[in-house]
């Protein structure tokens, strides 16, 4: 079983678009000016492709590639854009989150929504309360880089609904690239995510992509997830880079980063990951390709890391690959995993008081 625990799918459509305007045009202007000059590139010619080279509406792009890398399930987040850019996209929160639903349906077993609207949207906690409750979403993903904290107090009751509904929360970590200049990056420092742990140390949370690019934030990833059980790292650009063709990241560093995070964590907590996105355009079938070549590497890990004198079994890799998800998913039963206690309490973090 492989299971996907990051997957992109942009469902825009002409006049629907689901990007909001002022980051399609930010995409566009990296596209014309992010080397040194002369800059012959014009933005205008860039901004009207830049939804359709990476939307793909009915799912079949996504499909194809997970077919193709031989990936069973994938779960599909979101990026809230719209609100922290004060411009929202055509398509509406409420309506993005249907298209999942929907591709959820169309693709029996393949697709795994979350919840991903700005936390900050008004109404967003009932959005996501009424969703969990009835299944349509299988956890949240909480985006700090549009502007807040994870341990913002604003937070609280949604950590309080995924707890009491047994869902994993995927807080993200990475450093976004410039052409998105509209992230606020300190706010994916995950050592903010110390104090989500400590405040609900029996919800599960994912810390996706293991503070990628950054040394320093990958090894506070690794410290916080080796001290607190219920923390899993989502692992994906650290293996072979991102985006990029020929890989950035060598073969030899990967193996030795994953290796570090076993024996740090344990097989058992986690997660592969690929922050992918396809679709039927050229740029769709690059990200295919990549994505192949990525799995075929996490699958032949217990031969691969035999080169540099690393040990990974079978069982650590499935475990990696596909089991911890669908655990956390409550797709698969896996009583050897599961605590036989809990702590038992919530206390989130008391509010600053003046003294006296």
């Amino acid at each position: 079983m492989i299971l996907d625990a990051h997957v992109h799918l942009i469902t825009g459509t002409p006049g629907n678009e689901y990007l909001p305007p002022r980051l399609r045009w930010a995409f566009a202007m990296a596209w014309a000016y992010s080397g040194p000059p002369p800059w012959n590139r014009d933005p205008l010619d860039f901004y009207p492709r830049q939804e359709q080279r990476v939307t793909d509406p009915d799912g079949t792009a996504t499909i194809a590639a997970m077919d193709k890398a031989g990936v069973d399930a994938a779960v599909l987040i979101h990026a809230d854009f719209g609100y922290v850019l004060g411009q929202p996209a055509p398509k509406g929160m409420e309506e993005m989150h249907q298209d999942y639903a929907n591709l959820e349906q169309r693709y029996p077993g393949r697709f795994h929504p979350f919840a991903g609207p700005d936390i900050r949207r008004p109404n967003s906690l009932q959005f996501v309360q009424q969703g969990i409750a009835n299944g349509r979403f299988k956890g949240l993903k909480v985006f700090p880089h549009v502007g807040y904290s994870p341990a913002d107090p604003l937070l609280s009751p949604f950590y309080d609904t995924c707890l009491e509904a047994g869902v994993p929360v995927a807080i993200c970590t990475n450093f976004e690239p410039p052409y998105t200049p509209f992230t606020r990056g300190r706010f994916n420092n995950p050592m903010a995510i110390t104090q989500v742990v400590a405040d609900f140390p029996d919800l599960n949370v994912i810390i996706f992509h293991a503070g990628y690019p950054f040394d320093l934030w990958f090894e506070q990833c690794l410290n916080i997830a080796q001290y607190a059980t219920n923390a899993y790292l989502e692992i994906d650009a650290w293996v072979m880079g991102f985006n990029s063709f020929p890989e950035s990241i060598s073969e030899e560093e990967s193996i030795r980063r994953l290796h570090q995070a076993r024996t740090m964590v344990g097989a058992h907590r986690i997660i592969f990951g690929s922050d992918g996105q396809f679709s039927p355009s050229s740029w769709g079938e690059q990200n295919a390709q990549r994505y192949a070549r990525r799995v075929a590497f996490w699958k032949e890990l217990p031969e691969r890391s035999k080169r540099y004198g690393i040990t990974f079994s079978r069982e650590e890799v499935d475990l990696m690959l596909g089991l911890n998800l669908a655990r956390l998913l409550k797709l698969v039963d896996m009583p050897e995993y599961a605590a036989k206690r809990r702590y038992g309490w919530k206390m989130p973090t008391p509010l600053p008081r003046p003294s006296p």
